[in-house]
């Protein structure tokens, strides 16, 4: 058996997270989700058409396809494809926080979400609003259950910092924002800020 020296550590996965190893595993998820599964519904139940002319839908549906999709390629890139992520309820070596997991902690499952959107409006299939709808609360509950306590457990405080910091699914809704959250931090420091002493207190002046 080959033994790496002693002042040399072996060469991981881990080692070299940015470089990039394709495996079909992780591809096969988003492709059946929101490529093969919503083109079968659009295909065969097409269903009423949408209250939207084409000249409005085409556009909106493009752009929509082209965010999610890139949500979606960036996520499994640097989750699945820069470490060796096991698929299924196991966290991930190393807690991504780039790319779009800077702007939201679920990218991969929005970023689907919104592609499948735009094939409902693309195909004109209300069917494959219902399967993105089913696809976003199966999201929402294995991040709720799952992911999020295996990660919790796995990075502790590293994940709760980042938990605080990115919100979940839509960008700029994370804890410490808005209006009351300023009014709540304004107030604080009023409180913590003391107040005069009796010897700081203007007595009376005399005339």
């Amino acid at each position: 058996m080959n033994r790496a020296p002693a002042n040399q550590a072996p060469v991981t996965a881990s080692t070299n997270p940015g470089r990039r190893r394709l495996r079909p595993g992780p591809l096969l998820i988003p492709v059946t989700v929101a490529g093969i599964v919503p083109t079968v519904l659009g295909w065969w139940l097409p269903g009423p058409q949408l209250p939207l002319s084409r000249a409005l839908s085409l556009p909106i549906g493009v752009l929509l396809v082209l965010l999610g999709g890139w949500m979606t390629v960036d996520a499994v890139d640097r989750v699945y494809l820069r470490q060796p992520t096991p698929l299924g309820d196991r966290p991930p070596e190393h807690l991504v926080r780039s790319g779009w997991y800077g702007v939201i902690r679920n990218p991969m499952a929005a970023g689907m979400t919104l592609v499948l959107a735009a094939e409902t409006l693309l195909w004109s299939a209300p069917v494959i609003a219902l399967w993105a709808a089913f696809v976003l609360a199966v999201s929402w509950t294995t991040a709720r259950r799952i992911e999020e306590p295996g990660l919790s457990e796995t990075f502790g405080a590293e994940y709760a910092a980042y938990r605080r910091a990115v919100p979940a699914w839509i960008p700029g809704t994370r804890a410490g924002t808005g209006r009351r959250a300023l009014s709540r931090r304004r107030n604080a420091r009023e409180k913590q800020q003391p107040g005069p002493t009796r010897e700081q207190q203007p007595g009376p002046t005399k005339e």
